[in-house]
């Protein structure tokens, strides 16, 4: 069974070329004139590889390549950006749109029959049955372009949060105001009742809380130390009071960095609340970007004669 794959194209003069190239070379093709046309065909005939144009009107091959590969429908399906647009800068957004290969159109397109062989030979990849169309499950062309607003709106959130988390290192020198800026930051996008911030100090752990009520604190202590010694993170400097208190549906996620656990964040929701998948995301996106200012954080302490974390891979 040949493998089948979906060439997206709005140059009709192209399209016929690349076809004919490709049907040589034993694959059958299926063909779109469109980014949203070619979405809807991927939906319904799950294609063994993606050809996506770049410069198209409407949906462009980069966000067809976003939309692609953050659906979990499609997006264990190669994909190959094909363009005219041969700047590093094209190739670098090229591959972070998720493309597997970025090919420059030249005559003949031979490096892109060679970049398709390369990731058809993977002994994983294997000819997919032809799908039949569900009516109930195929999204229409405006089903489609909504996809793909709600996906560019999310990375431009995730990205305005990832900016705001770098610039809580303006203070670096500061744990409290790092921690004080970053329980702001958490509170804009998520409501809680408990939130703590371990930081690793090499041989014991420094803690920062923000709490709805004044007698949780301890509980929020005692409960986020547990974790963290779990973790692996070192006891606190000062031995605080213990209480038996759990957070339902509190959200613990580890910062680390190159091989170093440099602290953890527990964000507990208000009482009989619990967070959705969205929102875990965006924390855990918080914490990979606070693992670089908790790095800038330790080094100047290092700098000012304060022991700091090691591991195996190295110090700080």
């Amino acid at each position: 069974m040949p493998f089948r794959l979906l060439l997206i194209e709005d140059s009709p003069t192209q399209l016929l070329s690349i076809r004919k190239v490709l049907e040589q070379e034993g694959y059958e093709i299926m063909a779109a004139r469109n980014g949203a046309e070619g979405l809807v065909m991927a939906y319904n005939e799950s294609p063994d590889l993606i050809i996506s144009d770049v410069v198209m009107s409407g949906i462009n091959g980069y966000q067809v390549c976003r939309l692609v590969k953050s659906d979990p429908d499609l997006m264990s399906t190669p994909m190959i950006l094909l363009t005219r647009l041969d700047g590093s800068i094209d190739r670098f957004w090229g591959m972070k749109s998720g493309a597997d290969k970025y090919i420059p159109k030249e005559p003949g397109f031979s490096s892109l029959t060679k970049a398709i062989k390369e990731i058809l030979s993977d002994s994983t990849v294997r000819p997919r049955l032809r799908a039949v169309a569900d009516p109930h499950r195929t999204p229409s062309v405006e089903e489609i372009t909504s996809r793909l607003n709600q996906l560019l709106e999310r990375l431009l959130f995730e990205a305005t949060i990832a900016d705001e988390v770098r610039k809580i290192a303006d203070d670096i020198g500061d744990i409290e105001i790092i921690a004080e800026k970053l329980f702001v930051l958490l509170g804009s996008f998520a409501d809680y009742q408990a939130c703590a911030l371990v930081v690793n100090h090499g041989t014991y752990s420094v803690m920062h809380t923000d709490v709805a009520r004044p007698g949780m604190e301890s509980a929020m202590t005692s409960y986020t130390m547990k974790i963290a010694n779990q973790l692996g993170l070192p006891p606190l400097k000062e031995e605080t009071a213990r209480s038996s208190q759990v957070f339902d549906n509190a959200i613990t996620q580890p910062i680390d960095s190159s091989g170093i656990r440099l602290g953890l964040l527990v964000i507990a929701p208000p009482q009989g609340q619990a967070y959705k998948p969205g929102d875990q995301k965006v924390i855990r996106l918080v914490c990979e970007q606070l693992s670089t200012v908790i790095r800038l954080y330790l080094s100047y302490v290092q700098r000012q004669g304060v022991p700091v974390p090691t591991s195996p891979f190295g110090a700080i």
